[in-house]
């Protein structure tokens, strides 16, 4: 197996580029092989508000049967959305049987102070569960206040209000946290907070926010960083390098570009 693997733990989206589809593009550019444990087939993203859901964790429990018998490993895996407890179960005993794997977890569940339509609050639980195994956490603000149950209520926090979010994001028992999309409530400034589990560092790491939103650009934050850092970039180094390029992104698509089908390939060449 190639020392440079990275197992996909996430959903297949058929229509919108988002979550698995979005990630490879990136990390195939950075020269990963990439692997992909699926744990639902979705219709199409979730912002329709009309969907249908496959769950597969009867695969997922199969597969990874079958990959243990043929000797399959993974150095690095990402996890991502994720529809049940017993998927959890699954992944947790999956990233036991591996040798030291490093583990992002990305939380997908909710934004904009609520959980994606579809979701339940199971899942705020399954994720905590994965933070406690993660080298790397990587929620939006919104997911991160629902991890740590703190602010909920909020939409911006002050710098104290943040070093208190991530410490009980820390606390779960991810090494490093990265909370994207924060607003400072002092001075209204956009940022991207940067945490190691020293609990001393503190780094926030600025982005100019911008007015058109498209959907998958936090999957391709998350997986440009994930490369970025394994790549030797500091992590700070990582996330702002990952902001500029959905920055850039959401230029070259343009406003009158489809929001729900991000185009990534296209612009592979400013990584």
């Amino acid at each position: 197996m190639a020392s440079n693997n990275i197992l996909l733990i996430n959903d297949i989206t058929g229509y919108g580029k988002v979550s698995t589809t979005a990630m490879i593009p990136v990390l195939s550019t950075y020269g990963y092989h990439t692997y992909d444990l699926p744990t639902a087939l979705v219709s199409n993203t979730l912002e329709y508000g009309r969907h249908s859901i496959l769950d597969t964790t009867e695969h997922m429990r199969e597969t990874i049967s079958v990959w243990k018998a043929l000797g399959f490993s993974f150095d690095n895996i990402a996890t991502g959305f994720i529809n049940s407890r017993e998927q959890v179960d699954l992944i947790t005993e999956l990233i036991n049987e591996q040798s030291d794997p490093f583990v992002m977890v990305d939380p997908i569940m909710a934004d904009n102070g609520c959980l994606y339509d579809g979701m339940y609050e199971n899942v705020i639980d399954c994720n905590r569960r994965l933070a406690s195994m993660s080298d790397l956490l990587v929620p939006n603000f919104t997911e991160a206040t629902l991890l740590a149950d703190m602010y909920t209520d909020r939409s911006s926090l002050d710098n104290e209000g943040y070093r208190k979010l991530s410490d009980a994001l820390l606390d779960l028992g991810a090494k490093q946290v990265v909370i994207s999309g924060c607003i400072s409530s002092e001075d209204g400034s956009s940022f991207n907070l940067v945490r190691d589990n020293n609990y001393d560092s503190y780094i926030s790491v600025p982005f100019e926010r911008e007015p058109e939103q498209f959907v998958g650009t936090g999957d391709v934050f998350s997986a440009m960083t994930m490369a970025e850092y394994l790549n030797g970039n500091s992590l700070a180094g990582s996330v702002d390098k990952a902001a500029a390029f959905i920055q850039k992104l959401i230029h070259e698509n343009g406003p009158d570009h489809d929001h729900y089908d991000l185009d990534i390939e296209k612009y592979l060449h400013f990584i």
